[in-house]
């Protein structure tokens, strides 16, 4: 059995809750790992088939999930998506024996800008300016990151085949872009498009990092991922990257839950679930 709710973080996000009920064995044996699900959207919306069915997926493998639907639009600039995603976190352990939930295994999972978020999460969770007010680094540091397609260095993708892009999608973009967003306004510099790079932020007291993308991905390039998996070995912060061949941007769980056969039919990049489930079991049995 589960119990859906939603809580309000702020007066802006709320956090949707997909806590499985106990069973008739003692509570006690049935703590469980909890995963904070960031969808994307460009920071412009929040992407329902990256929250909801995500959560689903990782509830039916024994995980307490909670989906952020964080703040969005040029006049919730950063750090305020971050700020509600570190509330979160504090949320779901300082409510840990209600929930049932392992307090030092809270997963952000994370999709586009929802990976940046994500990946933003584990970067600042030592920076006394966005804990302000919230809590301290123990408070609020994930124990692991999963990201998909993350945005990672915010420099523009040159694009060919531009037209394959969903129209209707191009339209919730065409406002404000990711950049101007974040920045929370439209006439910015170069220095501060730079200074929305997260590589230069990386640090080694990161927690692991497994991150998964696709080689014909027109909105995020390889380079992100590969320089960020390249970044965190150099620190000596675990990570695992995946590069689907193909199935370019958006796929979310990558199955038929969210996407037609037709853009299925020449990838296997539904496979990242498993392969992330198998990567949080190995940190789990191998940490400390």
């Amino acid at each position: 059995m589960m119990k859906y709710f939603t809580v309000k973080i702020d007066d802006k996000a709320e956090l949707d809750a997909y806590v499985l009920d106990s069973l008739e064995y003692p509570r006690e044996k049935d703590r469980r790992p909890a995963v904070v699900i960031c969808p994307g959207g460009g920071y412009a919306y929040v992407s329902k088939d990256e929250g909801e069915p995500v959560a689903l997926a990782f509830a039916k493998e024994g995980y307490d999930a909670f989906v952020l639907r964080y703040s969005t639009g040029i006049t919730n600039p950063f750090p305020t998506a971050l700020r509600q995603l570190a509330k979160s976190i504090k949320y779901i352990r300082d409510n840990a024996e209600e929930f049932c939930v392992v307090k030092d295994d809270v997963t952000v999972v994370g999709f586009s800008a929802g990976g940046n978020l994500a990946l933003s999460s584990a970067v600042f969770c030592e920076d006394a300016a966005m804990l302000d007010g919230i809590g301290t680094t123990e408070d609020v540091r994930p124990d692991a990151v999963v990201l998909g397609y993350p945005a990672v260095t915010m420099i523009p993708v040159e694009r060919k085949g531009a037209s394959k892009i969903d129209p209707e999608l191009a339209k919730r973009f065409a406002g404000p872009n990711i950049r101007q967003i974040l920045l929370g306004k439209t006439d910015c510099t170069k220095e501060e498009y730079d200074s929305l790079n997260l590589l230069p932020k990386l640090h080694k007291n990161m927690p692991p990092v497994f991150v998964w993308g696709t080689y014909d991905d027109q909105i995020i390039p390889v380079d992100d991922l590969t320089g960020l998996a390249g970044g965190l070995k150099k620190l000596g912060v675990m990570c695992e990257l995946h590069l689907f061949g193909r199935g370019g941007h958006g796929m979310s769980l990558g199955t038929r839950t969210v996407k037609s056969e037709s853009e299925l039919a020449n990838t296997h990049v539904g496979k990242w679930l498993k392969l992330a489930l198998l990567w949080l079991d190995e940190n789990r049995r191998t940490k400390g």
